[in-house]
């Protein structure tokens, strides 16, 4: 795809240059890669977390005063028959997670934990987690009703005492997702690293020169 620009008309002609997309400034196309790579970065992340989180509150739930942070009852649509994974020995290490979890936890992090770090990161770190954590527990109700609308399953909901907005959360976990909310601003504070983003937004190396000593530089 081309670009077509006019040049400044001289006395004698006029003419027109054309851009192509390989020459359009790099930040430009880096913007956008580095905001999928981030929104993708938290999706695993947040995938691979909830699968090992089912280990930690199982084993935590024998720990004294532990306990009384996973006293949330975190559970998934009944007729799907995977309730029976909380009485699993521990040693097992087994635990599940939907794929829709990949948007769910891309999204919370790029939308919201991202947005309220910009504007809140010079306020104290415990206000900041209780902003996430309450982010979280709206984003994670309204979306789980949608889900549940989409799928026509429960994707998850909480069968405690502490369950609201339609028991798609529990008001039991905050302290979790606020935790969760500091570890994702931990991930988005390294990944902005000014060394990082000025080394990305650096010329690509054009010359087998150039590029051995950038290997160079990194070694």
């Amino acid at each position: 795809m081309e670009h077509t620009a006019s040049a400044p008309t001289s006395d004698s002609s006029s003419r027109s240059v054309h851009v192509r997309r390989a020459d359009l400034k790099r930040n430009a196309r880096l913007k956008l890669t580095f905001a999928i790579f981030r929104f993708c970065l938290y999706g695993m992340v947040g995938l691979s977390s909830e699968i090992f989180f089912y280990n930690l509150v199982r084993i935590a739930r024998h720990v004294p005063l532990l306990e009384m942070l996973f006293r949330f009852q975190w559970r998934v649509d009944d007729r799907l028959g995977l309730n029976d994974i909380w009485d699993t020995p521990v040693v097992t290490a087994y635990g599940q997670c939907s794929l829709w979890m990949f948007l769910i936890y891309g999204v919370a992090c790029f939308y919201f934990i991202e947005a309220i770090y910009r504007r809140t990161f010079r306020q104290p770190t415990l206000l900041r987690a209780v902003l996430y954590g309450l982010a979280i527990l709206v984003f994670e109700g309204l979306s789980g009703v949608f889900l549940e609308k989409l799928t026509g399953y429960r994707i998850w909901y909480y069968a405690d005492s502490g369950a609201i907005l339609w028991e798609m959360t529990s008001l039991y976990i905050l302290p979790i997702w606020m935790v969760t909310g500091l570890i994702a601003e931990f991930i988005y504070r390294e990944l902005m690293d000014p060394d990082l983003v000025a080394a990305l937004e650096s010329p690509l190396p054009a010359t087998p020169e150039e590029t051995e000593a950038s290997l160079q530089l990194m070694q």
